[in-house]
């Protein structure tokens, strides 16, 4: 796919190209911007392919947008279409690399002709890119591979002609990956699934068939231990399976490397002796533990499903059994904690709909400028507070027939759901099942059904790497086009688009 983006300061000028590119057989990511000012800021945020620009707009003109922009990325491929045809444009467009330059009226023919060899250029871009990418990355893994057999950084680069610095950086804790059988012979891609799924940067290093190694700057114990749970929860979730994983004290010099693999490859022969257990660690000198990790992120889950369920006695015991966690263990960081509460925040601030949007702003704020624990718990009552004031002011659940079928769509989405089905369910008739789930959650089933699997879809686009016809099948629908519709139709776009702006 091409990002583009068109920046014009008259709308028809922006349609008309935008229509000439949605002619041509590419895959293309058409953005408009409707002044030069406008144009910049998305450069400055968003990676792009191709700039097709106006000269004469407001704020900011096409030739200073020109500037800015290849300070920002100077790889931008850029052409012009102006109904200016003064050689001194042309001349100064000329000068900043620009070397297509389409006067108005567009002619379609011309402009179809010069999109292809802006395109070629980017694609010639790209391939050097990747060649360049991948002989770094072979030797990046040569290095790696040295490393961890023991060779010393002056026999590296006596072999290498330069410095070891010059494609590694500094690494203070690692995390190996383990298998009791084979399982990365035909995983060549898997990789890329780690990249999205771990939260902190890191080099990688398949050593066999059964084991990987992952290299980390980071050094703090609570960041590396949320990574390796993104690594136990991806490969559950994508690859259907549990790996073990140990992780290690921290390093300080890379001669370490060696005796540092050893020592995590005799810490993970206790999956022989624990095969329940998954995740170990190189105990540092404050004697840390993984276990209460295991407990929180089980507690996590349930907070989720209490909100869902609206059940907010529940939501208060899990609450305390955090605290109580916290307590007994005693030596979260506090970044960590911030970091599990904000997705618990995300989802109390989804359920609430009578709260004001900036009170609740001013509370986030507050939240993340929090300094310790105390203060953290005080400002997650005062959310489960709103979050009990909303559930009070909707109509409670008299019926449990309707909470035991909301609690089994959470849970079997991906059944084929029906009325009926639901209804046999409860044991009660169809009809008065729909009228009283609609009475008391003030939403048809049928809806309800559906919302229920646009989230879940939305949530494995966005955390997944899963094809779009297994995701339809994961979240109920048999029929991959009639999921694409329903999901156009409840988010306004596409699941493919929808996975393509975030990847950006």
């Amino acid at each position: 796919m091409y990002s583009i983006l068109v920046a014009d300061d008259e709308k028809i000028g922006r349609k008309g190209v935008h229509f000439l590119l949605n002619q041509m057989d590419e895959d293309l990511d058409i953005i408009e911007a409707k002044n030069g000012k406008e144009a910049l800021a998305y450069i400055q945020n968003h990676p792009l392919d191709i700039l097709l620009t106006d000269i004469k707009m407001p704020f900011l003109d096409g030739i200073e947008l020109i500037k800015e922009a290849l300070k920002v990325q100077p790889q931008l491929k850029i052409a012009i279409f102006s109904g200016y045809s003064d050689f001194e444009y042309a001349k100064k467009a000329l000068s900043l690399g620009v070397l297509e330059y389409i006067l108005k009226p567009v002619n379609p023919e011309e402009f179809k002709a010069t999109m292809a060899k802006v395109i070629a250029q980017v694609d010639d871009l790209k391939a050097t890119a990747e060649k360049e990418d991948k002989t770094e990355n072979l030797i990046k893994e040569h290095i790696l591979y040295n490393l961890v057999n023991g060779n010393s950084d002056e026999a590296i680069e006596e072999h290498l002609g330069s410095t070891v610095e010059d494609y590694i950086k500094p690494y203070h804790r690692l995390i190996l990956l383990q298998f009791p059988e084979n399982f990365f012979g035909n995983k060549e891609d898997i990789q890329k699934d780690f990249l999205k799924c771990i939260r902190l940067p890191f080099d990688y290093l398949n050593l066999n068939l059964s084991q990987s190694l992952f290299f980390f700057e980071e050094d703090a114990f609570d960041a590396i231990n949320a990574a390796a749970h993104d690594i136990f929860n991806m490969l559950q979730i994508q690859y259907h399976t549990k790996g073990y994983i140990a992780i290690s004290k921290s390093i300080k010099d890379l001669s370490e490397i060696e005796n540092k693999v050893e020592t995590l490859e005799e810490i993970l022969e206790g999956m022989y002796y624990h095969p329940d257990k998954y995740i170990y660690s190189e105990l540092d000198e404050d004697n840390i533990s993984v276990a209460p990790y295991e407990d929180i992120e089980d507690l996590t889950k349930r907070v989720k499903h209490d909100i869902n369920l609206k059940d907010i006695n529940r939501l208060k015991k899990d609450f305390d059994n955090f605290y109580a966690i916290y307590y007994a263990q005693d030596d979260f960081s506090n970044d960590y904690i911030k970091f599990l509460f904000s997705g618990m925040i995300k989802d109390i601030y989804n359920a609430l709909t009578v709260t004001k949007e900036k009170d609740l702003d001013a509370m986030i704020v507050r939240f993340y400028r929090a300094n310790d624990f105390k203060a953290i718990r005080s400002i997650m009552d005062e959310f489960i507070a709103l979050l009990e004031k909303e559930f009070q002011k909707s109509e409670s659940l008299n019926h449990q027939e309707i909470k035991d079928v909301i609690r089994y769509v959470y849970n079997n989405y991906n059944l084929d759901l029906s009325v009926d089905s639901l209804a046999e369910q409860v044991c009660l008739a169809p009809s008065y099942l729909s009228h009283i789930f609609k009475k008391e959650t003030g939403e048809n089933l049928g809806k309800f059904i559906k919302r229920v699997r646009m989230e879940k879809a939305k949530e494995l686009l966005e955390s997944s790497n899963e094809k779009i016809v297994s995701i339809a099948v994961a979240v109920g629908y048999a029929n991959v086009s009639y999921f694409c519709q329903s999901f156009r139709e409840y988010y306004g776009i596409s699941p493919q688009k929808y996975r393509s702006q975030g990847e950006q």
